[in-house]
């Protein structure tokens, strides 16, 4: 049985908190709450239950939103669980009314909450946030003051930068590179060998001068076919370079 819950956006002063105070706004699991389409999602998800007989199963924001928190967060079941009883926060994205130390239902319910939604449900979930985030940056760009006394030509620069300029275009080719990757070198730490330095040469001929030892060691019938080196050279030339 599945009875549908209110899920409209609990403020977060209307969240209690039993240790006092009030939530963060700008925390992302309060953000998060607001993109997810959650009355969206009932409606794939109560169907799924009989209206009036069978135990009441668990609401979809606690469902869905658990599988979120354990794929954003890369957890196991066991530990999505420990991770909801002990943060305020997850709690509210989860429609909790206020916080509780208690787990929320068994680790082992995971598995059936992955069984409720299908790849179909998952794909419009995505393209639903998609839209929510980005009417969320346009209405925060609109409110920002306009600058219109700035002598800073940077200044008029950032202004041209638009929103399309950050989404990816609906049209793009699939399986096509979007973006700019930007790397900076000075932050490669110090201690990675080059491919082009003689210290991985060196390696490379003392690990291979130790196998033909440890084969001639072995077998003495191998000893008198041991190759002929010159194990000092390589050695000079790394302490040349």
């Amino acid at each position: 049985m599945y009875r549908k819950h209110h899920n409209g956006q609990l403020s977060i002063e209307e969240f209690h908190v039993p240790f006092g105070g009030t939530l963060d706004p700008e925390n992302r699991w309060v953000v998060f709450s607001s993109l997810m389409p959650w009355e969206e999602l009932e409606e794939t998800y109560a169907p799924q239950f009989n209206p009036t007989t069978g135990a009441p199963a668990k609401p979809v924001r606690l469902a869905f939103g658990a599988l979120f928190i354990k794929q954003r967060l890369s957890l196991t079941d066991e530990e999505t669980v420990e991770q909801i009883r002990e943060n305020a926060y997850m709690q509210f994205f989860l429609g909790f009314a206020g916080y509780s130390s208690k787990a929320p239902f068994d680790p082992s319910m995971m598995v059936h909450f992955r069984k409720r939604f299908s790849e179909e449900a998952l794909s419009r979930v995505n393209e639903l946030i998609a839209e929510r985030g980005k009417a969320m940056v346009i209405e925060a760009l609109s409110s920002l003051p306009d600058d219109e006394d700035s002598d800073d030509p940077d200044d008029d620069a950032g202004n041209q930068l638009s929103l399309d300029d950050f989404v990816k275009p609906a049209d793009w080719p699939e399986g096509k590179n979007w973006g700019t990757l930007t790397i900076d070198a000075s932050c490669t730490p110090a201690d990675i060998t080059y491919p082009t330095d003689l210290k991985l040469l060196n390696e490379a001929r003392e690990s291979t001068e130790r196998i033909i030892d440890d084969l001639c060691d072995q077998r003495s019938d191998l000893r008198k076919h041991r190759p002929r080196y010159d194990r000092g050279r390589a050695g000079l030339i790394q302490s040349v370079s």
